[in-house]
């Protein structure tokens, strides 16, 4: 069976049914429905996905469409998406995606006829994208944002790129591009490349389709690397492509997404975007980025358009996952010592690491953390923890560096880095100066002890403490 979001979500509920949470209520996008909810469900330590059922539009109208949300907001969703299990979520998950990130599965073409997302097309007079459900998620966005990818064609090398890139409604038929230097370097580099020719720039934004595929979208390969072929790596299939409206077989678009939006970039087109809460959680500023006039859109007739919440747990697991297992091959190349690797939630999923390894020499920690600051430009600072200590577990690794790290000597500065100074805290236990033993409950105990069994007890107890205090009052009554 064909992988796309809607197996996908048939198969979570199959088979983990406590994961999902269908939500009946219409959603306005006027009135931040969406991310009030989400808000409220991070809140309780709700971390289901989220199929919102009914949603207007842009006017207050009613439409088709319903909504998903969360689908990366633990690292077992993302395991899932790859088909790992939910014991493979920390550093296997990471591994995994650097591996699959490697291979190429080439994609395959189908006929128009054969593609779903093709079931209602909108050209011309009929598009109209006050149609579609976006959505404001912050006080002070400026506008109503679709947050999925962008796919172009570097119509020279002849390969896709693809990559996560918000769009701000304009006008019934224009999209804001939110191209950034730092962001979004490759599609940028395939405007740049037109813009110097005075051609315009096809794209296409791919609203809704399996979570292999945005996981894969989010692969860090290089400037050149025809994209679908990597994405097909992450679904374990052929992406099936099929022609575009607007350009036909010379720009090939997901045949299973849900809904696909067309539209081509005038060379230097410009339009004023922001403020927008990033993954950040601080608002952007306003900037000039290219504008897409909209050529055609279309969708499957009960269409589930996809979204992330900016600056949450699902957007920084799209942000860390993805440079986990690169980090890791990196570091290994330099230090065979590494065990793992993690950049938490806390630093937005890019801006600290934690890693752990297998000290050999007192310099160990030190050389170990310069190394990810020169593949990862956002990074601002790396701990390094012995291997006793878990980097998926943030309060291990807090403790490992209040306990362990002698802050006159183990906090280093790279001076004259991109952007600002970077961090390094050496959190290892030295090698040659006494140190305390950490104080661990004895593995044997831990092996005998079969908590279940605990469990049970306690609850038989308790169980016969109620029934006797039950059987006491009935016979205190009987006597009375």
């Amino acid at each position: 069976m064909t992988k796309d979001l809607r197996t996908y979500l048939a198969e979570l509920e199959q088979h983990c049914p406590e994961a999902t949470l269908r939500i009946g209520r219409e959603v306005d996008p006027r009135e931040f429905h969406v991310s009030a909810v989400l808000q409220r469900l991070e809140d309780r330590g709700d971390q289901r996905v989220v199929l919102f059922q009914k949603s207007l539009d842009l006017e207050g109208r009613p439409t088709n469409f319903s909504l998903a949300y969360n689908l990366f907001v633990t690292r077992e969703l993302c395991a899932r998406a790859i088909g790992l299990s939910s014991a493979d979520a920390k550093m296997p998950l990471s591994l995994e995606f650097s591996r699959r990130e490697a291979r190429r599965i080439e994609p395959e073409l189908v006929p128009p006829a054969r593609a779903a997302v093709k079931e209602v097309v909108r050209t011309g007079r009929d598009i109209d994208l006050t149609r579609v459900p976006m959505f404001r998620y912050h006080e002070q966005d400026i506008g109503f944002y679709l947050t999925m990818v962008a796919v172009m064609k570097d119509s020279e090398e002849n390969f896709y790129d693809v990559s996560f890139c918000k769009n701000m409604f304009v006008s019934p038929k224009r999209l804001t591009v939110s191209l950034q230097r730092k962001l979004h370097k490759h599609l940028l580099n395939i405007l740049e490349k037109n813009e110097e020719r005075d051609r315009e720039t096809p794209v296409a934004m791919i609203i809704g389709h399996h979570p292999a595929f945005y996981l894969g979208a989010g692969a860090l390969t290089t400037f050149g690397n025809d994209d679908y072929g990597t994405i097909g790596s992450f679904l374990d299939e052929p992406v099936r492509l099929t022609p575009s409206e607007t350009l036909g077989e010379d720009f090939l678009v997901p045949a299973d997404a849900e809904m696909i939006v067309e539209g081509i970039i005038p060379p230097h087109s410009a339009e004023i975007e922001n403020p927008f809460g990033e993954f950040s959680r601080y608002y952007q500023p306003q900037v000039a980025v290219p504008y897409a006039d909209v050529t055609a859109i279309t969708f499957r007739r009960d269409a589930t358009v996809q979204g992330i919440f900016p600056g949450h747990a699902g957007h920084f697991n799209l942000g860390s996952i993805p440079k986990e297992g690169s980090l890791y091959r990196e570091i290994k190349r330099v230090f065979p010592g590494v065990q793992a690797v993690h950049m938490p939630h806390s630093g937005v999923g890019r801006y600290s690491c934690y890693v752990s390894i297998k000290k050999r020499r007192e310099e160990d920690g030190k050389l170990v953390g310069t190394v990810p600051h020169v593949f990862t430009n956002q990074l601002q600072f790396v701990v390094v923890v012995d291997d006793d200590v878990d980097v998926f577990n943030e309060q291990e690794v807090i403790w490992a560096a209040v306990t362990r790290a002698r802050f006159d000597k183990d906090i280093n500065f790279l001076k004259g880095m991109p952007r600002s100074d970077r961090v390094i805290i050496d959190a290892t236990v030295p090698l040659n100066e006494p140190f305390p033993k950490k104080a661990v409950v004895p593995p044997g105990a831990l092996e005998a002890c079969v908590l279940e069994e605990w469990l049970d007890e306690g609850q038989s107890a308790r169980r016969r403490a109620v029934g006797a205090a039950s059987s006491a009052r009935k016979t205190k009554h009987a006597g009375s």
